[in-house]
């Protein structure tokens, strides 16, 4: 009898990889976002919402700035 689940093992390792990529982009920027009003001091609120916080975040640092240090997330979640 032989183990046909073998050759598939690659291929799961691979879409699992890039099924991971793909969430860690989508959820990046909120993660992101929540982190930033988290972080706010009492007296110094910058941000009032999410979406507050991602506009400033596109206008200032633009687009890619939103996936700042999204590579350690992408090291961490492929294994």
């Amino acid at each position: 009898m032989q183990d046909v689940q073998l050759p598939f093992l690659p291929a799961k390792l691979i879409n699992g990889g890039i099924a991971g990529l793909i969430g860690v982009t989508c959820v990046f920027p909120i993660d992101l976002a929540k982190t930033r009003l988290q972080n706010q001091q009492n007296g110094q609120r910058m941000y009032t919402s999410m979406s507050d916080c991602l506009i400033k975040t596109i206008r200032s640092e633009g687009y890619f700035g939103m996936y700042r240090g999204k590579g350690w997330s992408e090291v961490l979640e492929v294994p």
